[in-house]
């Protein structure tokens, strides 16, 4: 168990050093980016947070005609949002995708720190203290910092204060999707089925699903038993190099859904050969588009 723990502290510990770069928050001239570089500010009424929101538009976006479009809300945004907006401009040269409007989600933290103890609490539907003390040592972050369980929280903000913020001042229609990597992969599944109508696109890439002993499991199960359908379109992933202990939970996830039979719902899956919990990432943002909004998908 402790080695499983330093290992997923190392990879988070990782993510946080590459991909904290001031490149991250540039929004510059683009004329299909909108904010400025330190993007839209967001107060919460859920969990007393601030969270920046930065926006990447379509080249045909334009508020002189009465056009609408699909939203893909992606979390991490610190890094995220840099790596779809260039990922969704190249795959525009060939029209290889629909044209979409792409928020990405960041929090207000000015460091390392707490950049990961923001996103961790965000996303984890669960309080486990034990794991916040050894997460904390083991990253040498004070004590009492990294807190757990603010998923609900975090998913009341989501669709009570973020979504209708961007409804209110960007073209949107009612096609929304959500995507997220490692605990941000946890967060989208939890999502799923926790609000299973909230979004009817989701990119669960490299998911921590192994998180409180795959308690998403039981999470699924719950719905399951309540009769409730799920009508979406779900894209999971992970790079081979992840090991058993990343990609076994997807399977157990994924596996549960299809013998649950939801009436609507289409999974895709890939495992990247050769890629690592970090190296997956830009295959993995480019992949979810193209699944969740190629040209050809309805």
């Amino acid at each position: 168990m402790k080695r499983i723990i330093l290992v997923i502290s190392q990879i988070i510990f990782c993510v946080a050093f590459f991909f904290n770069t001031p490149g991250s928050y540039a929004q510059g001239k683009n004329p299909n980016t909108t904010g400025t570089a330190n993007g839209h500010i967001i107060k919460s009424n859920f969990n007393n947070k601030t969270y920046k929101l930065y926006v990447s538009l379509p080249k045909t976006y334009s508020n002189r005609d009465t056009s609408h479009y699909p939203v893909l809300y992606v979390l991490d945004g610190k890094f995220s949002y840099t790596s779809f907006h260039s990922i969704r401009e190249v795959l525009d040269l060939g029209k290889e995708i629909k044209d979409i409007i792409i928020v990405a989600i960041a929090d207000n933290g000015e460091n390392d720190s707490d950049w990961l103890a923001e996103r961790y609490n965000d996303f984890t539907p669960s309080s486990v203290p034990q794991s916040d003390m050894q997460w904390s040592k083991m990253m040498n972050i004070p004590n009492g910092k990294l807190k757990s369980g603010g998923a609900a929280l975090f998913l009341n903000t989501l669709q009570n204060d973020i979504i209708p913020f961007v409804d209110k001042h960007y073209k949107t229609n009612s096609d929304r999707g959500l995507s997220g990597h490692s605990l941000g992969g946890l967060f989208v599944g939890y999502c799923l089925v926790k609000k299973p109508g909230l979004f009817k696109r989701y990119g669960i890439n490299s998911p921590s699903f192994w998180w409180n002993n795959n308690e998403i499991l039981s999470l699924e199960n719950a719905l399951a038993k309540q009769g409730k359908s799920i009508s979406a379109s779900v894209f999971f992933s992970a790079g081979a190099l992840e090991g058993t202990m990343m990609i076994s939970p997807i399977t157990a996830f994924t596996d549960s859904l299809k013998n649950h039979d939801y009436k609507g719902l289409v999974m895709t899956s890939q495992v990247f050969d050769g890629e690592t919990h970090l190296s997956v990432l830009p295959a993995c943002s480019s992949r979810t588009l193209k699944v969740l909004y190629g040209a050809n998908v309805k």
